[in-house]
């Protein structure tokens, strides 16, 4: 059965188990990370999990701190398939919305074994989003050059 469950801010209680955007089960409270910047998680193929959603908001509010110009996170989780030869690992696909660019984290360490666990996927996915994050930081400061121009080329003179 394919069931795609996905997780906004604009999500009410449904009274059927499922969860709303706060992390809570209809009916059930859950302690829950407040996260300012618009968040959306989709939980692919498998019911929602309130403490990886929660421990989804927990990272999501780190990245926050470590740059104020996220303006929306989506966070995709998707389970192992069932019919795997290799082991079933997990997989976490993360886009984060900047003013002038969108940052896409996809199969951070896809192959490791370690994935079998889902919060070790998610800690790799969202050290690959710092990393990246990182790099759009120092390109903005401008410690990294970008060289939007060809390199200039001297060429010499042919010799008669």
């Amino acid at each position: 059965m394919r069931r795609n469950r996905r997780l906004h801010p604009a999500a009410k209680p449904t009274g059927d188990g499922s969860l709303n955007a706060a992390g809570e089960r209809a009916g059930a409270a859950v302690s829950a990370v407040a996260v300012a910047l618009p968040l959306q998680i989709t939980f692919r193929h498998m019911d929602p999990s309130p403490a990886l959603a929660d421990r989804i908001r927990t990272l999501v509010s780190r990245l926050e701190k470590f740059d104020a110009r996220i303006t929306h996170c989506h966070v995709i989780v998707a389970p192992p398939p069932r019919h795997s030869r290799h082991g079933a690992l997990y997989d976490f696909h993360i886009d984060i919305a900047l003013p002038d660019q969108i940052i896409a984290v996809r199969r951070a360490h896809a192959a490791a074994p370690a994935h079998k666990d889902p919060y070790v996927a998610l800690r790799d996915a969202f050290r690959a989003a710092r990393r990246k994050l990182e790099d759009y930081r120092r390109t903005r400061r401008g410690d990294i050059k970008n060289h939007s121009q060809p390199p200039r080329i001297r060429r010499r003179k042919p010799e008669e």
